[in-house]
């Protein structure tokens, strides 16, 4: 995997998961903190990974997501700092994994790479 699309209105969360996902060798990224934006940016160049998390400003990360792994298999992680909020957003039969606190991702994205 080498590209990534993050999914998250908050800039500084971006980042860290950003700086998270270059020390496991991810070396492009796009950055989207709305619906479109990710639409848009998945069109432009096709992420090896999505990671959304707790919002956006306008859309739904999660459709976004399913969206976009509608039309090609594509690992989804969750990145959140309420877990109980996260899950309520997730229907029980949802395919994507999490979701993963920050400080879980580098095992969230071993345990993405096995499904």
């Amino acid at each position: 995997m080498h590209h990534a699309l993050i999914i998250d209105d908050n800039m500084v969360i971006s980042r860290a998961i950003q700086s998270r996902l270059e020390a496991l060798g991810f070396v492009s990224f796009d950055l989207a903190w709305t619906q479109q934006q990710a639409l848009a940016a998945a069109e432009r160049h096709w992420p090896d990974l999505i990671v959304i998390g707790d919002d956006i400003e306008t859309g739904c990360a999660v459709e976004a997501a399913r969206r976009i792994t509608d039309r090609h298999a594509v690992p989804v992680l969750m990145v959140t700092g309420d877990y109980g909020r996260a899950r309520a957003r997730l229907e029980k039969e949802e395919a994507l994994v999490g979701p993963f606190l920050l400080n879980e991702i580098e095992a969230a994205v071993e345990l993405a790479n096995t499904r």
